[in-house]
């Protein structure tokens, strides 16, 4: 495409969309598992009186854990064999975060960034170890059902304990990502490429001037 540049393919789309929406309805089941729907009245709303219903809440979460697991690991796996490690943190990215955000709200200048901003990819490793520690604990809530495997009370309080509170930070961080591209405008153009794949060949140069520096050389 003219005066376009590649961002995204198609699979890294796809990835992205399955893990995204399959996240959002883990968010929204996992609160209906705790359960919290019938007591603050969202079943008597138009269209959701399922959520009231413990089985079918809990069969919709294990479904979409099954996708988002799927999901992530076809991600660890697709980008390592890939070597594409563009999101894992570099020096300087905290101080260099710092400075993007302010430069967000208007306060002193953006500094150069590579294809993803720095703080993308702390926000990269945050989430990453959310979602390993909700993976984790949400295998060992399904394996307890086995009649086989046996934890104490004391364990299982505390997994199911570990897998809730994370599943908030969970909430907060998916708040967070969504607030800071859709409030800054800045960041519209990187949303409108996990759609299209492609972002203006000015915006990468203009905002991402490290990175277009490595495309023209190669």
């Amino acid at each position: 495409m003219r005066n376009k540049i590649k961002r995204h393919s198609i699979i890294e789309i796809i990835e992205h969309w399955s893990i995204a929406l399959s996240g959002i309805i883990l968010l929204f089941t996992g609160l209906g598992c705790l359960p919290l729907y019938k007591r603050y009245y969202i079943t008597d709303l138009p269209g959701f009186a399922w959520t009231g219903d413990f089985y079918n809440v809990t069969l919709i979460h294990y479904i979409a854990s099954i996708v988002f697991v799927a999901g992530v690991i076809f991600h660890v796996f697709y980008h390592g064999l890939r070597k594409d490690f563009a999101l894992l943190p570099k020096k300087g990215d905290l101080s260099q975060s710092i400075k993007v955000l302010l430069a967000m709200i208007g306060i002193g200048k953006e500094p150069p960034s590579d294809k993803y901003l720095p703080e993308q990819r702390i926000a990269y490793v945050g989430i990453g170890l959310i979602v390993l520690i909700l993976t984790v604990t949400g295998i060992i809530k399904v394996l307890k059902n086995l009649e086989w495997i046996v934890l104490s009370p004391g364990l299982e309080s505390i997994n199911t304990l570990v897998h809730t509170l994370t599943g908030f930070l969970f909430i907060i961080a998916f708040f967070v990502h969504v607030a800071t591209v859709i409030l800054f405008k800045s960041n519209w153009p990187l949303l409108k490429s996990m759609f299209t794949g492609w972002v203006d060949e000015e915006y990468v140069k203009q905002r991402h001037s490290i990175w277009y520096k490595k495309i023209k050389m190669h």
